[in-house]
C-alpha cells in the first residue's frame, strides 16, 4: 500500500477485498487520454515508475482501479 500512496498518489483501501486490473499497452498516454476523455475517472496521470515503465491509473464504472502500463525503451 505504501507504494500505491507514495509512488502513484492514490488513496488505497486498507481493508476488504480489492483488486486492480493491469492493462499493458504500447501507448499509456494515449490510452489514458482516450479513457478519461470518454468519462473514466483520472486517478493518476501517466508517470515514469522504476525508470522502465510508464504507468497511469483510472477506474472502471464500479470504482475499481485500472492501471495502464507501458514498457519504456532502455536508457
Amino acid at each position: 500500500m505504501a507504494s500505491t500512496r507514495d509512488d502513484h498518489g492514490l488513496d488505497p483501501v486498507p481493508s476488504g477485498q480489492r483488486a486492480a486490473v493491469v492493462l499493458w499497452t504500447d501507448d499509456t498516454a494515449a490510452a489514458y487520454a482516450a479513457l478519461t476523455a470518454d468519462g473514466a475517472p483520472a486517478l493518476a496521470a501517466p508517470h515514469v515508475w522504476l525508470d522502465r515503465l510508464l504507468i497511469a491509473w483510472t477506474a472502471d464504472p464500479d470504482g475499481n482501479p485500472i492501471q495502464l502500463v507501458q514498457h519504456l525503451p532502455a536508457r
